[in-house]
């Protein structure tokens, strides 16, 4: 019916180092389901807030079918609730304010009674330099490879 949801936010990795990792369901209208489902959708720039005991994903880009007919033919606007037990919102903003930590998007997958789901990390932004060091490493493995015999 529906191939594989496969949305990632990409820059999430890169910009952040993960800390704690959870699982929330969205709730969304029918037409935002038929659009993820068909990968119309877009992650990059997301993020999440605590709102009076519940959390809510902001920036997220849903395309609207064209088969919908609507006035705003984009939601990007709308905050949507993310789906979470009563204990796990409670640690989680616990977490946010006292340790001023980021609840950040990394993914939706669909699960296997075919609900959609986002997975999201408490997560701690890295510095320039923390940015810089994969790509230093990988540049010196690389180096290493093509010159064995180099010291360096």
């Amino acid at each position: 019916m529906f191939r594989n949801v496969n949305l990632k936010n990409k820059k999430a990795l890169y910009n952040f180092i993960f800390l704690e990792k959870y699982i929330a369901g969205l709730k969304l209208l029918g037409h935002e389901v038929k659009s993820i489902k068909n990968n119309n959708a877009n992650l990059n720039n997301s993020f999440c807030k605590v709102l009076k005991k519940e959390i809510f994903l902001f920036n997220f880009y849903i395309k609207q079918l064209s088969s919908y007919n609507n006035q705003n033919k984009n939601s990007t606007d709308r905050k949507i609730l993310l789906l979470l037990k009563k204990k796990e919102i409670i640690k989680i903003s616990e977490a946010v304010k006292k340790f001023s930590l980021n609840i950040i998007p990394e993914k939706i997958f669909l699960n296997k009674k075919g609900l959609i789901k986002l997975v999201i990390h408490l997560a701690k932004s890295k510095n320039k330099s923390d940015q810089r060091e994969p790509f230093s490493q990988k540049r010196f493995k690389l180096h290493k490879k093509l010159n064995p015999n180099e010291i360096l």
